[in-house]
């Protein structure tokens, strides 16, 4: 189907990358889903590849040797600056050769609320063919901008040689100021984001869907050691280097620290000249998450930490469970008997946490097909059954209405091929699905699924290297991680009944001990309704406290809630 499809739409496109809707799996997608374009096309005459980011379709045709009127995205005529417009960009201390070699446009364009006014443009251009796909027209003498084509890539991406080190910029502007002084960048394509957290300088999770562009520079930011994040430094601007730096990895981005009143790069071109602009991006700072700082590089933040606390994490969604731990991006180690409702407890949480806080998942899940998976999440969004049985099941309509929900917020990781993966190759997914949709957390349902090579290493020796890697991920990408690892083989009690397992009791339990920063377990004793959860680790004192509650258990939806203590009844028997 596909391969017909490619063969009849790209015979006559340009050599290039394009993105379109997939014909293998858009028509089983949500209605507004179905026409995202998860289809990436490769055109390099005489053939056509494709891989589809959401269904793993993948292929290549090769095209006919016949091609007329190919279809190419024209771009205004290169004519010489309307004289305000080399007056406003001359202002802004640019060049003319920085200008000319930007290939910066002008021309009349509508904006919204200030009608038909003179603007620059600014080409964006396809690194694959050096083509130009889209235009951001500027007001001259307003914030108010309009585009031809949409800018779906960083701002001069297609100058990057791999393996120079970047800087991120904010606007187009703040680019060219760095290529006044013959600094390598690249600027975000829409700005700040509009919604910041008012809790702390984090984009709204709303807006996470915004940063497309860093997942269409994933080839070109592999090759880069080093990138320096220097956009803005409001609370928007913050915002965006946070989330940048997350999606990209702490580990590799720098920061960087603009003089004082100043709040761009622009600026400090402006008001403090070329030579103080580079010795901004030369005084650049690594990211705070790993390497030596002296105090003062710690300050606001012990300031931060006396006036208001450490405060907890995130809700659980139950109060009884958020006394023993809360939700931060940390690892989250959660074992117990097989059966009695692990992955269900997790997925209840995963729900709580998308649901309060807007959360997005990747999840790996290994021995529940994603089909199925997906069936369960479906129950605890609508509180129904999703199969025929005494209890009335979900109606089409609401099943159809709870996968658009968990489309939205789940994404699943499957090994289609049939061979193992590796903790790397879940960790490389999970990096694309932080980039891709902004997740926050991810989930290895049960881990020892995991492709592991021994060697000359015991379990316990890779296991401990494993939670270290997945330790630095979960910090560089600012992100939970959720291992589910099932208990040792154990005995049954005198009672016939199996006693709770706790860190110990995992297989090579010493590395899982240690490393693991919340430890729970979850219990079902006798097949009953109600459900312990036993928090047998929390590293940090604010997160939680070890001890156990109770949560009652709907067999038929798969939901949880808090026990609820009948008073009344135990003082009738009293």
């Amino acid at each position: 189907m596909i391969e017909e499809t490619i063969k009849t739409s790209y015979q006559a496109r340009a050599d290039g990358q394009y993105r379109d809707v997939c014909p293998a799996c858009s028509h089983t997608r949500k209605k507004h889903n179905q026409t995202e374009k998860v289809l990436a096309v490769k055109v390099e005459w005489p053939t056509a590849r494709w891989l589809c980011h959401h269904c793993g379709e993948k292929g290549g045709v090769k095209l006919e040797e016949e091609r007329d009127n190919i279809v190419k995205f024209v771009p205004p005529v290169k004519k010489d600056l309307a004289p305000a417009a080399q007056t406003y960009l001359e202002g802004r201390g640019l060049s003319v050769d920085t200008i000319n070699s930007a290939g910066i446009l002008s021309d009349k364009k509508y904006i919204r609320d200030a009608g038909e006014v003179m603007c620059a443009g600014f080409p964006y251009v396809e690194p694959s063919n050096n083509k130009t796909y889209a235009i951001k027209w500027r007001a001259l003498d307003s914030k108010g901008f309009t585009q031809e084509g949409a800018a779906t890539t960083f701002f001069g991406i297609e100058k990057i040689k791999d393996g120079d080190p970047l800087v991120i910029v904010e606007g187009e502007i703040d680019q060219l100021s760095l290529a006044e002084i013959n600094v390598a960048s690249v600027s975000v394509p829409n700005g700040a984001p509009i919604k910041v957290s008012d809790i702390d300088d984090r984009v709204d999770p709303t807006e996470d869907r915004k940063f497309s562009y860093v997942f269409a520079a994933t080839e070109v930011l592999k090759t880069i050691e080093k990138v320096i994040i220097a956009v803005d430094r409001d609370g928007p601007g913050n915002a965006l280097a946070e989330e940048l730096a997350r999606r990209i990895g702490k580990p590799k981005c720098w920061s960087v620290t603009w003089p004082d009143g100043c709040k761009d790069a622009n600026d400090v071109l402006l008001k403090e000249g070329k030579a103080a602009l580079a010795n901004c991006i030369e005084a650049a700072e690594p990211w705070p998450i790993a390497g030596l700082y002296d105090v003062e590089h710690y300050a606001d933040q012990v300031r931060t930490l006396y006036q208001q606390g450490e405060g907890k994490g995130l809700s659980t969604g139950y109060e009884c469970v958020d006394e023993l731990f809360t939700i931060k991006p940390m690892v989250y180690v959660i074992t117990g008997v097989p059966s009695m409702g692990k992955s269900e407890f997790l997925d209840q949480i995963l729900f709580n946490l998308s649901q309060k806080h807007d959360w997005r998942h990747a999840v790996c899940s290994f021995e529940n097909p994603p089909a199925t998976h997906i069936s369960k999440l479906l129950e605890k969004t609508l509180a129904k059954p999703f199969r025929e049985g005494p209890t009335q099941r979900m109606s089409e309509e609401e099943m159809e209405r709870g996968l658009t929900w968990v489309n939205d917020h789940f994404l699943f990781m499957e090994q289609s091929d049939g061979t193992s993966a590796s903790i790397d190759a879940v960790l490389e997914r999970g990096s694309a699905a932080v980039q891709r949709m902004g997740v926050r957390s991810l989930t290895i349902d049960p881990y020892n699924y995991l492709e592991m090579h021994l060697g000359s290493k015991s379990e316990t020796n890779l296991i401990s290297e494993m939670l270290t890697k997945v330790r630095n991920w979960s910090a560089a990408h600012d992100c939970a991680v959720f291992f589910v690892a099932h208990p040792a083989k154990l005995y049954r009690q005198a009672d016939g009944s199996y006693p709770v397992p706790k860190g110990y009791d995992i297989s090579s339990s010493a590395a899982w001990f240690s490393k693991a920063d919340v430890g729970i377990s979850v219990h079902r004793p006798n097949d009953s309704h109600m459900v312990e959860v036993h928090c047998w680790k929390v590293r940090f004192k604010h997160i939680g406290n070890q001890g156990m509650c109770e949560l009652s258990y709907d067999k038929t939806t798969g939901t949880y809630a808090e026990a609820q203590t009948d008073w009344e009844e135990i003082e009738r028997d009293l």
